[in-house]
């Protein structure tokens, strides 16, 4: 017997994702809270709760009226241990009847590789409704590149259907972060000369509006390397009077959790891992590429052996969702930008600068559809992040 879910898998993707939003959109069904690739030809489409996945599963089963190719959707989730069932009921089949229940509170974390991301956290999320995209933008109101053309839709249907982009991003808002950090031009350094962060930018970004609400901004001072290289300095314009004025790394991340703390708190945002009642989260951290967090922060904390805070263990890569939405592999940042007709605003290789166009960039990609969930995660055993109150 199967447990409670909100979840449903979809099999033998008849189209692409995107169409397969559009088919949603424009047959009026229950919106999902979001829709990923669940390896090759499948999808797991997540809603508020087991009973409005019990509607949504009668519904897409309705679409068989309208369609060449039946749907293959059935409920997704844990199997209760009934042991007096043969194997092969444990099965995702072709949907022909609703799903039984059982107590939704047995259910185990659902750890499976979904597309880019390396750890979905899917179960038990729910965002806040106050901070949810626009009803605008989850109706009608939205289409294929912010206009009116209407698009072709290659699934085969008995009648003609208009297409439009279904808006189901699970994070309302993201913190985008860019450290600079002490380089030297074409020379390996000793040992001993590890790079250290010396600029530590973040903002917040709405995603609804593509605003930049609030934003921190430190100088780091360096310990082990004191002295800025002419590279450095030239590359990212910081000087050395500005870092020896600076502030250790450590005061600057207690300040940032400071600073995350009420800016999170005066609009209800939550990040990953940091609720049992909403694993997922509506806010999150975003970079370009994995080196911040993965590598340069995550280094120097534990060779300073520093306590990092374990909500900088989660984050998007922009650079990995730009890669596979828009199937095209920049050279850089700015070209990345440049692709999607922006321009980069200010001075490069200025953390806060970069930050700042990383924000409008991921705005861009939301209006053009993309679908954002976190791609790394450094420690995918824990369910929560531990002894971390925001």
């Amino acid at each position: 017997m199967s447990v409670a879910t909100s979840k449903l898998l979809l099999k033998n993707m008849p189209c692409s994702m995107l169409e397969f939003a559009q088919l949603i959109q424009e047959a009026n069904l229950i919106i999902p809270r979001s829709l990923n690739a669940f390896g090759r030809r499948r999808a797991l489409l997540d809603y508020a709760d087991a009973e409005e996945a019990q509607s949504a599963l009668e519904q897409l089963i309705g679409l068989n009226e309208i369609l060449d190719k039946p749907l293959r959707v059935s409920s997704f989730g844990p199997r209760s241990n009934d042991s007096t069932k043969p194997k092969f009921a444990n099965k995702s089949t072709q949907a022909t009847a609703p799903a039984q229940t059982a107590d939704p509170s047995s259910q185990p974390e659902i750890k499976k590789q979904l597309g880019l991301i390396d750890t979905l956290y899917v179960e038990g999320a729910r965002p806040d409704p106050a901070n949810d995209l626009d009803e605008l933008q989850n109706e009608a109101d939205i289409s294929i590149n912010g206009a009116s053309e209407v698009a072709t839709v290659p699934v085969k249907t008995k009648k003609s259907r208009k297409s439009k982009q279904l808006a189901m991003q699970p994070f309302s808002y993201v913190i985008a972060v860019d450290f600079e950090a002490t380089c030297w031009e074409k020379q390996a350094p000793p040992q001993w000369r590890e790079a250290e962060i010396i600029e530590f930018p973040a903002v917040l970004v709405n995603l609804k509006t593509g605003k930049i609400e609030a934003e921190f901004h430190k100088y780091i001072m360096p310990i082990e390397s004191p002295r800025l290289s002419t590279y450095c300095t030239e590359l990212t314009g910081i000087e050395q009077k500005t870092v020896d004025t600076g502030v250790p790394l450590q005061t600057a991340l207690m300040m940032f959790h400071e600073w995350l703390r009420k800016e999170l708190r005066a609009r209800n945002l939550l990040l990953p891992k940091m609720s049992k009642s909403n694993i997922l989260g509506n806010c999150a951290f975003v970079t370009w590429t994995d080196w911040d967090f993965g590598i340069c922060l995550h280094k120097e904390c534990t060779r300073k052996r520093m306590r990092k805070a374990p909500y900088f263990n989660q984050w998007i890569d922009v650079r990995a969702v730009y890669r596979e939405w828009y199937k095209y592999r920049p050279c850089n940042f700015s070209d990345a930008l440049s692709h999607v007709g922006l321009a980069f605003e200010g001075r490069a290789h200025s953390g806060i600068d970069d930050a700042k166009n990383l924000g409008a960039l991921m705005c861009k990609m939301v209006r053009d559809g993309a679908l954002f969930s976190i791609t790394k995660d450094l420690t995918p055993y824990q369910q929560l992040n531990p002894n971390c109150v925001l």
